[in-house]
Formats: C-alpha cells, sequence, structure tokens
C-alpha cells in the first residue's frame, strides 16, 4: 500500500510540475506580448503627439492665413474705393475735353500704373488662395493621420487589456490548481501514517 501511495504521490508531483512548467510558459509569453504591445502604445503615443503638435502648428499657419486674407480684404476694399474714385475722375476728365494734352498723358500713365496694381493684387490674391488649399489640404491630412492613430493606440489598449485578463485567469487558474495540490497532499499523509505504523507491529 505504501509503495502505491509513493507512486501516486510521485505522479502527483510530476503533474504538478508540469502544470508549473506550463503555467511558467504561458506567462513568459504573456509578459513578452505585454512588453511588445506596451512598446506599440508607447509609438503610438509618440506619434500621436507628432501629428497633434503638427496639427497645431497648421492651426496656427491657418489663423495666419486668415489674418494676412482680412489683411487682403481691406486693401482690396480701399482699392475698391480707389477704383470708384478713379471712375469719378476719369468722367469728370471726360466731360472736361478741353485740357491740356499734357495732363491726359499723366491721367493715362496714373491709369495704366493703377491697372499694373490691380493685376499685381489680383496675383497676390491667387497666390494666398493656393496657399490657403494647401494648408487646408495638409490639416486634413493632418486629423485624418491623428484619427488614425488614436484608433490604433485604442486597438492596442484593447488586445492589453485582453492580455491582462488572460493572464489573471491564468494566474487564478495556478493558485486553484496549487490549493488543489496541496490539499491532496494533505489528505495523503494520515494514510501514510497507519502504513507505517502496521509496517513496524
Amino acid at each position: 500500500m505504501e509503495k502505491v501511495l509513493n507512486r501516486l504521490n510521485i505522479v502527483l508531483i510530476v503533474l504538478v510540475g508540469g502544470l508549473v512548467l506550463y503555467q511558467w510558459a504561458a506567462e513568459s509569453r504573456a509578459d513578452a506580448e505585454i512588453v511588445r504591445l506596451r512598446l506599440d502604445v508607447r509609438k503610438a503615443d509618440e506619434r500621436y503627439a507628432v501629428q497633434k503638435e503638427a496639427l497645431a502648428r497648421a492651426n496656427e499657419d491657418l489663423g495666419d492665413f486668415k489674418s494676412v486674407v482680412a489683411g487682403l480684404k481691406a486693401k482690396s476694399d480701399d482699392a475698391d474705393a480707389q477704383i470708384r474714385k478713379q471712375r469719378a475722375s476719369l468722367f469728370t476728365l471726360e466731360k472736361a475735353s478741353g485740357e491740356s494734352a499734357r495732363e491726359t498723358e499723366g491721367l493715362r500713365r496714373s491709369l495704366s500704373a493703377f491697372k499694373e496694381a490691380l493685376a499685381g493684387r489680383d496675383a497676390d490674391i491667387r497666390t494666398l488662395l493656393e496657399q490657403r488649399k494647401r494648408l487646408v489640404d495638409t490639416a486634413s491630412d493632418t486629423a485624418k493621420r491623428a484619427n488614425a492613430t488614436v484608433t490604433l493606440y485604442n486597438d492596442l489598449a484593447a488586445r492589453y487589456e485582453g492580455l491582462v485578463a488572460k493572464y489573471n485567469d491564468l494566474a487564478k487558474r495556478y493558485q486553484a490548481s496549487t490549493a488543489a495540490a496541496n490539499g491532496s497532499g494533505s489528505q495523503t499523509k494520515p494514510q501514510d501514517n497507519p502504513g507505517t505504523s502496521g509496517a513496524g507491529t
């Protein structure tokens, strides 16, 4: 009977040892996966910070652009007022056909310079509109990248929580198996004593 119990104890010890080795291997894999996920989360945080800073800069540039456009609008309003004044002057000059040729030539030069100024203003407005479009496109692309980064971060966080739950479940199973093994070991000890005393008698 004692040999049977000893063999049973050996089998139980081997099973517990195998369970411990399996648990250790599972915990090692889980720890490695957690470390990798933490690194991925850290990299995602860094990318998200970079994208956020780029978006903030783009917003600042957009604000500067808005102020420039407002200034150009004010200049355009002034130019329109000047245009109205020039038209009034031209109307008056058309009525006053008796003016000298020198004054007429001067007015023609002024009109040519004014047209050049209008052409320069239009070119500036087109350039600013193109810059505004590029800034808006950059801000949109940056926002898309930031959203993708947030989505990746949330996915990694969910996977991390799943691994933590699996790790906790494995730990509970290990504790339960250890408690069961200890309980079975304590139950076999009272049977060893009667067998030993019977052998002595």
